[in-house]
């Protein structure tokens, strides 16, 4: 795939890379949006455009777009979650490698995935060498939670944000890939327009039952008495944790359009959403509180019972805004 053929922010990926050649950039991008929405893919090509020898970037084929891809290029380092945190160690250990000269090109490119999963002491790390960077590091801060992030952090790096094409457009870019006009509707609405994240679904039998599963769960809260009994089922999902709070984001979202006047991205869900007793807000707010809590260590039983309860609170009907204290 090439920057211009990204499906709605070819044009703008583009300008984007332009700057970058051109020396009018600050030495980190931050790549914010929700998950599926493609920030992970645009960065990669990003970053693999920078290292790439061919004149239509990336060529895919040249010796530094093959050795990126197999993930193996000497100046690209890649930093990750190995389970839920990224740790002040790793960071220091990103930073030293970074402090030795490039050994193919003229700089090195830092990725960090999940940024949000930083703790505490390696954002004040990072943020260290972000204050002072080497003329020759570009960083690449990928996340679906910016609010995660320290404010001194998100100000040091360029924002590109992305954000859900339409279903329409969704819809089409996955008929281009081969999937049926039905089959890529219904994916675009359930994905409400999120084109890697249709096209997870599309490979994945189990999400349609686990999507179920934890609709169901919302279902069946009907005051705080409610709140074991409804959350059992989704406790035991171990290992799901992460799915079941995108699916609850997602459903969140729907909320929200409709309890505003608007329409749901998959409208065979109406009549289930117009019944729904929770507010959407108070769920969204409920997800980014839970993610916080995983990243604290919190268990997920008691993560997911504690945002059930506030979205209850105290036996109202969740129409209300959470709060969550460390």
């Amino acid at each position: 795939m090439k920057l211009s053929e990204f499906v709605g922010y070819g044009d703008k990926m583009e300008q984007l890379m332009r700057s970058v050649q051109a020396g009018r950039i600050v030495h980190a991008l931050l790549f914010v949006g929700p998950h599926g929405s493609g920030k992970r893919t645009m960065a990669r090509l990003f970053a693999q455009s920078m290292v790439c020898s061919a004149a239509e970037k990336p060529c895919g084929e040249c010796p530094a777009c093959k050795r990126f891809l197999a993930g193996s290029h000497p100046d690209v380092k890649l930093l990750r979650p190995e389970k839920r945190s990224i740790g002040v160690e790793e960071v220091r250990g990103l930073i030293d490698a970074l402090s030795l000269r490039p050994y193919e090109g003229d700089r090195h490119i830092a990725m960090i995935e999940q940024a949000d999963k930083l703790t505490p002491n390696a954002q004040n790390a990072l943020l260290k060498t972000l204050e002072s960077p080497p003329g020759d590091v570009m960083f690449f801060l990928i996340t679906d939670a910016p609010g995660a992030l320290l404010d001194t952090i998100v100000s040091r790096c360029q924002t590109v944000r992305f954000g859900d094409v339409s279903p329409q457009l969704c819809a089409r870019a996955l008929e281009a890939r081969g999937i049926p006009p039905a089959r890529a509707a219904m994916l675009a609405g359930l994905s409400q327009g999120s084109v890697g994240r249709a096209l997870e679904i599309d490979g994945d039998e189990a999400w349609m039952a686990l999507r179920e599963q934890v609709i169901a769960s919302l279902e069946a809260l009907r005051g705080p008495a409610s709140v074991a009994t409804a959350a059992m089922p989704l406790e035991a999902e171990k290992g799901a944790e992460d799915g079941i709070l995108d699916i609850m984001e997602l459903w969140a979202r729907d909320l929200m359009a409709v309890q505003s006047g608007g329409a749901p991205f998959q409208n065979s869900d109406r009549p289930r959403l117009e019944r729904s007793a929770i507010d959407g807000r108070a769920l969204l707010q409920g997800v980014l509180l839970a993610r916080k809590q995983l990243g604290s260590n919190v268990s997920w039983p008691n993560t997911l019972e504690n945002m059930y309860f506030q979205l209850m609170d105290n036996g109202n009907d969740g129409r209300t805004t959470l709060s969550w204290q460390r």
